[in-house]
């Protein structure tokens, strides 16, 4: 089967403001990621970052780019169909403390809630809020649990925590208002590396429960996301 070709300008809205940055916008959010994707390899010189969110795409231009440039891209075309990789991650369950605040919400113990989330199949939704902080859609809706209304002032780097809809991963040690019920041994970021995450939105997840023995030997070994997996 061919691949088949989208034309920027025939699905997207671009908002241009002050030649300072351009929002996209379609109806169609499920191309966005791969619209920001092809972008970003184009490495076009008046562009300085492509941010990809759920809903839009942020294209931040600098002092090169003038509003001819828009014809540039407005003839971009991408593979609609980019085939996304699935990940197997690590996880260790801990005993932290924000546990007792899932398990008094959803009315499920412990175990149960491991159950579903070793059942279900996540996708990289997009990255933020911090470097490397990834956004995983897929979380059963009987397990999502509001935000802290007041955040913790230290979450640890590679903890894994359930914010809202969403499930998440801290890549960096941080603040953080959603609530901790894990960590994996090997870390997303990948500082010397350019994007530093190899992961891409739209790429699936599945956890990998693991126990403390494991998670010290991983840790050890540093393995990357890509290590582990081959």
């Amino acid at each position: 089967m061919s691949k088949l070709q989208q034309s920027f300008d025939s699905l997207f809205e671009i908002n241009n403001f002050n030649n300072d940055f351009l929002l996209v916008r379609s109806k169609n959010t499920s191309d966005l990621a791969q619209l920001g994707k092809t972008v970003f390899k184009q490495k076009f010189d008046f562009v300085d970052e492509v941010i990809v969110t759920e809903m839009e795409v942020c294209i931040k231009v600098n002092h090169l780019f003038s509003s001819s440039h828009l014809d540039h891209l407005k003839n971009i075309e991408y593979d609609k169909f980019d085939r996304h990789q699935t990940y197997q991650v690590p996880v260790l369950f801990t005993d932290h403390d924000d546990w007792k605040e899932i398990e008094s919400f959803t009315g499920f113990n412990k175990s149960e809630i491991i159950s579903k989330l070793l059942q279900s199949e996540f996708s990289v939704a997009m990255f933020g809020f911090l470097p490397g902080f990834t956004y995983l859609n897929g979380l059963d809706k009987n397990l999502q649990v509001p935000r802290k209304a007041v955040p913790a002032k230290y979450v640890e780097a590679n903890s894994l925590a359930i914010g809202g809809k969403y499930l998440g991963l801290y890549a960096i040690d941080s603040p953080g208002g959603w609530h901790v019920i894990g960590k994996t041994p090997i870390s997303l970021l990948e500082i010397e590396s350019l994007p530093p995450i190899s992961i891409n939105p739209g790429d699936r997840i599945v956890l990998n429960e693991i126990d403390q023995t494991e998670f010290k030997s991983m840790t050890e070994k540093k393995l990357t996301l890509q290590e582990y997996n081959a």
